[in-house]
């Protein structure tokens, strides 16, 4: 298997394309590109349904700032932090940076085979073209998951390939089948904070980053985020790199040091000491006891 990267040349943004030197079924889902992408004011970034080379493709498109647009069905969609649109390949669609536009952040995957075709018209007809998901779903976090395993070459063949692509699908069923029951609704300014500690959390990212981004004063952030998530922002950065440290600590055999630095974390004895306090145990005895399942959710006082 072989893949190339057309974006930036950095761990956070990149373009990926899969070339599969051994074929499986056209029926069979697989993964055909995935990619995390920033698009400035003035850069020309449109894309037309009618008029792509690509045939029988489909694309998962989430946005984690800024604003895009699409346009579809008679209708146009102004797209937001926390909103994903799926769309067929080909079809009569075009998303795009708007000329109004300061940028548009977004993570996709594109997808091919008779599942994921099935699994696109599902959705469109529970839910429209644009669908609204908090950035802390399992379905955002896998697709962010499966970019960051994409980066570190962690996907090595056809048949791993296909296996991230039908858990997608699943993961699609799934929000989508109980979109009504499970998704709590946040406020724009809130979403956006929200993915940006979801996609920031490994930088030192501070609280008056986090609430400029909001759009919202210090203050008035900190009311409104705690009134919504039912926990400060600082709190909830911290569980999100306890989290994600845990998945580390699990999953790789990089050093307790090493894991700090990838969670935001520049000294590793204070990563130790907010670990214990969250997790009850240290990280290294956290590794290597058998006692603990995955974390979902951590409460932090």
């Amino acid at each position: 298997m072989s893949f190339s990267n057309r974006g930036k040349t950095v761990k956070d943004y990149g373009t990926y394309g899969f070339r599969f030197h051994e074929a499986l079924p056209n029926d069979v889902a697989n993964i055909s590109v995935l990619g995390r992408e920033k698009r400035m004011f003035g850069d020309v970034y449109d894309w037309h349904g009618l008029k792509r080379r690509d045939i029988g493709t489909y694309v998962f498109q989430y946005t984690l700032s800024g604003v895009g647009r699409l346009d579809i069905d008679g209708k146009s969609y102004s797209l937001e932090a926390g909103e994903a649109f799926i769309v067929e390949i080909p079809s009569d669609h075009r998303y795009y940076l708007p000329k109004d536009s300061e940028g548009w952040e977004f993570v996709f995957i594109t997808l091919v085979g008779n599942e994921a075709a099935a699994c696109w018209r599902f959705m469109k007809e529970q839910s429209g073209p644009v669908l609204k998901i908090p950035p802390d779903t399992k379905l955002i976090q896998l697709l962010l998951r499966n970019y960051h395993d994409t980066y570190e070459q962690k996907i090595t063949d056809a048949y791993y390939a296909s296996a991230k692509a039908y858990e997608f699908i699943m993961e699609c069923y799934r929000f989508t089948r109980n979109i009504e029951k499970t998704v709590q609704e946040f406020s724009l300014q809130i979403t956006k904070a929200l993915s940006f500690i979801q996609t920031h959390y490994h930088e030192p990212i501070t609280l008056d980053e986090i609430a400029a981004i909001s759009g919202y004063s210090r203050y008035y952030f900190i009311k409104q985020f705690q009134q919504q998530l039912n926990m400060t922002p600082v709190q909830y950065l911290t569980k999100v790199r306890i989290q994600k440290a845990a998945e580390l600590l699990r999953s790789t055999s990089l050093t307790v040091t090493d894991i700090a630095a990838q969670v935001g974390y520049a000294n590793a004895n204070y990563f130790n000491k907010v670990f214990r306090k969250a997790v009850g145990v240290s990280a290294g005895t956290f590794r290597d006891s058998k006692d603990f399942v995955e974390i979902d959710h951590l409460i932090i006082d």
